[in-house]
């Protein structure tokens, strides 16, 4: 399956107008969804590099880029509540999703990876608002169930739920120009379904160690994306399930 907002990142890419040849930093990159992503992108003759704190998920980003055979992407291990030191630089563009939001300081990460931008570089960003959503959910007991269980994990990891709405001043406030910034909300109908089933099975065992369930079971995983499908169809509602916050800045 495609990841998760991908469709919004593309957008996002191609707004800020990323080449072939560019030279991009991936900053919090997991398993490398956007790192990959970005390979459409700049072409043969361009680099990405895709940093995490994550050890595991950095090598799984590794061999995956093995098996594809790409000789332009790398990997490293980077602790990003640090400075962000890398042996790379001078770089075009610097794109984050969905990360800032689990950082104890943002804007000391970005204030230290926008030393690695050549000047008038780009700054990307994509984070999710949860603050104040589902919106317009009505009578849905499974879908607040779920989604209830995925934000009392995310709070046990002092997740900021209003990062969406504080992105703009924290752009500024590191010395970046703003140049467009928007949000998109995503839809959930009786044709559109959440994205709650998959989170909720990549984030069971999370789930486990906050002690938000007691047992995997609980979830019911082999049948909760058929139940929550139900649900919607039954009572043929459409809501919005998450706010997407989106920015594109330049390094002075």
């Amino acid at each position: 399956m495609t990841s998760i907002g991908e469709d919004i990142t593309r957008k996002l890419i191609e707004i800020a107008d990323i080449r072939p040849g560019s030279k991009v930093l991936d900053l919090g990159c997991g398993d490398g969804n956007v790192t990959f992503l970005l390979s459409d992108y700049i072409g043969a003759d361009g680099i990405v590099v895709g940093i995490d704190s994550n050890e595991n998920a950095i090598d799984r980003a590794k061999k995956k880029s093995k098996e594809l055979g790409l000789s332009n992407i790398y990997f490293y291990v980077v602790d990003l509540t640090k400075d962000v030191k890398i042996k790379h630089f001078n770089f075009d563009a610097i794109i984050v999703r969905r990360v800032l939001m689990y950082l104890p300081n943002p804007q000391k990460t970005i204030a230290t990876a926008i030393e690695l931008l050549v000047p008038g570089g780009l700054f990307l960003v994509q984070e999710n608002n949860i603050s104040s959503t589902p919106i317009g959910l009505k009578s849905l007991p499974l879908h607040r169930k779920v989604n209830n269980l995925i934000k009392k994990t995310l709070e046990k990891e002092n997740v900021n739920f209003n990062i969406g709405f504080e992105l703009n001043t924290i752009l500024i406030n590191t010395g970046l120009n703003v140049e467009t910034a928007w949000a998109e909300a995503v839809l959930s109908t009786v044709n559109q379904q959440t994205s709650w089933a998959f989170l909720a099975h990549v984030m069971k065992e999370r789930m486990l160690v906050h002690k938000v369930i007691n047992n995997v079971s609980e979830l019911e995983l082999e049948t909760l994306g058929e139940r929550l499908t139900k649900e919607r169809m039954e009572n043929n509602t459409t809501f919005i399930t998450d706010l997407v916050f989106c920015a594109v800045a330049r390094k002075v």
